[in-house]
């Protein structure tokens, strides 16, 4: 595009092919000045478990620019043939299950596809396959269940092979949710399940599958928790080998990921070694940070190593207070082998590790943290004059990699790291300017969705919900229209609009039902809320924080601003008949705030900041 904006004379080409030299053509655009350079679909049907290289050309006279890359798909609608397994061994026991097989030929390519539950951590004759972390993640497990795709080529021996996983509770079967007591959530046992897909140089093929065929043995994982951290011995005798059994696991539930993997994006080593008033040792990382720590050690056979984790000193000294009841501990034994020692099934919000216990000498090199969030690309950055406000901006972005892992969170240290919607909505916008953020809340949207779906179209106030109740909140249901409208403004994919907007929909209805067993006075009453949440503007004897702003006021606003959300998506995707008839609903719901809540002088009769603030930025006034 000139000066001017003009795009005279600007022609691009999509060619999408199956080989790297764009031989094998499958889709070519051919030179077209009538592109989307934001958004362009392919139009055909991708094969199950195939590589497509893609090439864009654009030019304009003598210039021209070209790009290529690739991508892969998954086993899409292909029957799995592999079936879930579960150890047969004592329940409370961490296992790791394991398979041989021999690669007898030359191999051109090999790909897992896997899922476990909880977490898994897969391994090919000792060496981690891949480089992610904490998988597959965190789901409405009694929904759908996302699985992987490892690229293995390069670490399948020529002869045997050991194929290991290891298996940690995670949000699936660990303590976790809000009932903090209860030890399961979705499910009591361990399970894999997993495919191998080798091709051989000759054009060949084989499978290696998950099933009654494979053996288990214990893990040196004691425990492992979300909310309290791991226990590790490696003393443990993990030499007995059992049998596996098949475990009633619906393959349907099975869907390709749909988030980037959580990786370690940083690395940091430690600013400080403190020795505190109360005569504790602490690691400080100068960042507070979520993730690993770890460390290396090189103790004898049987020694015993305490950490424990927190985000702020008090007087000087240790303090985690904040965390409730997490643990948010660390415990190994050594087996007298020197390595680097780190967690596998659980992550920490800290800056400060204490050594509750530590047999060896404390040297700062030993020790590194392990930023883990899941893996975008940073795409906006502010740097200014002043440097409080370069450091507030630091500070966000921090705030953002540690909160951005897998789900957005509202915190990522105490007894709770759940994906509450408030916070997801509320932060979109930033988290948006910071990093692509595309696929992350796609998949966040799609948990929403298959959640949304069984509760009659209310959107609950965490996302998955595990055993949270309380559905229905303004601006935390909200999320349903707010973050996928803002999300198309933001990457122009109206396949991902088309996709929510039954979800955008299904929330104005349930409001909308709601309003109608009230008296249709087209103000939403009659539903829980938690209002201007922790507003310090009235004291609450009980603790709470709802604000002063009044809760049917707030609650109309976003009903009003949910509804104009849906005409928009409605006219974007061409549903000309939803966009009228929302449309009339907004008009109604204004108008019924207005005579509410609006004097005939032109005051707002809820005087508070926020109540304010609301009404100038939905344009309600």
């Amino acid at each position: 595009v000139d000066g001017d904006g003009d795009p005279r004379g600007l022609v691009a080409r999509v060619v999408v092919a199956l080989d790297e030299n764009f031989d094998l053509v499958v889709y070519d655009s051919g030179e077209r000045a009538d592109l989307d350079g934001v958004c362009h679909p392919l139009p055909f049907d991708p094969a199950p478990r195939t590589r497509y290289f893609w090439r864009v050309t654009v030019s304009r006279g003598g210039e021209r620019a070209e790009r290529a890359a690739f991508f892969e798909t998954s086993k899409l609608d292909e029957r799995w043939e592999a079936d879930w397994i579960t150890p047969d061994f004592p329940a409370d026991w961490h296992p790791v299950l394991f398979t041989g097989f021999a690669a007898d030929k030359p191999v051109k390519s090999a790909r897992v596809y896997v899922s476990g539950l909880g977490l898994y951590e897969l391994s090919l004759n000792g060496e981690k396959c891949g480089d992610e972390y904490l998988s597959p993640g965190l789901v409405a497990y009694d929904k759908w269940l996302p699985y992987q795709t490892y690229d293995v080529t390069g670490q399948i021996a020529a002869g045997e092979n050991l194929l290991e996983a290891a298996l940690g509770n995670g949000w699936y079967k660990g303590r976790y949710g809000l009932n903090r007591r209860k030890k399961f959530q979705y499910g009591s046992e361990f399970g894999l399940i997993l495919e191998l897909h080798i091709v051989y140089q000759d054009g060949t093929e084989t499978r290696v599958l998950s099933d009654r065929s494979w053996h288990a043995r214990r893990g040196p994982v004691v425990d492992s928790s979300i909310f309290d951290g791991e226990s590790r011995d490696d003393t443990i005798d993990c030499t007995a080998e059992y049998p596996v059994k098949l475990l009633k696991t619906d393959k349907a539930l099975l869907e390709p990921r749909r988030s980037p993997a959580t990786r370690e994006m940083l690395s940091l080593s430690p600013a400080d070694i403190l020795h505190t008033p109360a005569g504790e040792t602490v690691v400080d990382m100068g960042q507070n940070m979520v993730g690993f720590f770890t460390f290396y050690c090189d103790a004898p056979h049987g020694a015993r190593f305490r950490l424990q984790f927190g985000e702020v000193l008090q007087g000087g000294n240790f303090y985690r207070d904040n965390l409730r009841t997490a643990k948010a501990e660390f415990t190994y034994v050594s087996d007298g082998k020197p390595k680097w020692v780190r967690q596998q099934f659980t992550f920490y919000g800290f800056r400060y590790v204490k050594l509750t216990e530590w047999p060896a000498e404390v040297c700062p090199e030993n020790f590194r943290g392990m930023a883990l969030y899941s893996d975008m690309a940073q795409t906006g950055s502010i740097v200014t004059g002043n440097p409080l406000v370069n450091k507030l901006v630091e500070n966000t972005l921090w705030g953002q990699r540690g909160n951005y892992l897998d789900v957005p969170t509202d915190c990522p240290q105490r007894d709770e790291r759940m994906g509450w919607t408030g916070d997801a909505q509320v932060f979109f916008g930033t988290g948006a300017f910071n990093m692509d953020v595309c696929s992350f809340f796609d998949k966040f949207l799609h948990d929403l969705m298959k959640e949304q779906a069984a509760l009659g179209g209310w959107v609950p106030v965490v996302v998955p919900k595990h055993d949270v109740k309380q559905v229905g909140a303004c601006a935390w249901g909200d999320a349903a229209t707010i973050i996928p409208w803002n999300l198309y403004v933001r990457y122009g994919d109206e396949d991902l609009l088309r996709r929510q907007y039954p979800a955008m929909r299904g929330w104005v209805e349930a409001i909308r039902g709601q309003d109608e067993k009230t008296g249709n006075t087209r103000l939403w009453r009659g539903s829980f809320h938690y209002g201007d949440w922790l507003s310090l503007d009235v004291e609450d004897p009980v603790g709470y924080r709802f604000g002063g702003t009044e809760r049917v006021y707030l609650a109309s606003c976003y009903y009003l601003y949910s509804t104009r959300l849906l005409v928009k998506a409605a006219r974007v995707l061409g549903h000309d008949g939803d966009a009228a008839n929302y449309e009339r609903l907004a008009g109604e719901i204004q108008a019924a705030i207005l005579r509410e809540y609006l004097t005939p002088g032109g005051r707002l009769a809820v005087t508070t900041q926020t109540a304010y603030v609301v009404a100038l930025f939905m344009d309600i006034l």
